[in-house]
């Protein structure tokens, strides 16, 4: 069975909320609390999302490491002077 980790813009949770149609499943609730828990939904025009991990390994936060940390020092570089 695979799995992603799918990422959506900052500050856009009350639009997705208002495309889940139904709750089909909660789990680990009593255990990890109402943030952390593992809802599964029904949603109908949900996005956009990024796929940003995956469960063939895929790892987009590690994937852009490299660039993140050129254009860290690029901007402490232009501090700097």
């Amino acid at each position: 069975m695979g799995a992603i980790y799918a990422h959506s813009t900052g500050g856009a949770g009350a639009l997705a909320a208002a495309r889940i149609e139904r709750v089909v499943a909660v789990h680990w609730l009593a255990e990890l609390g109402m943030p952390e828990a593992v809802w599964v939904f029904s949603v109908r025009d949900f996005g956009p999302l990024w796929v940003t991990m995956d469960s063939r390994g895929g790892n987009l936060y590690k994937d852009l490491e490299p660039r993140i940390a050129e254009n860290l020092r690029a901007i402490r570089a232009r501090i700097d002077s």
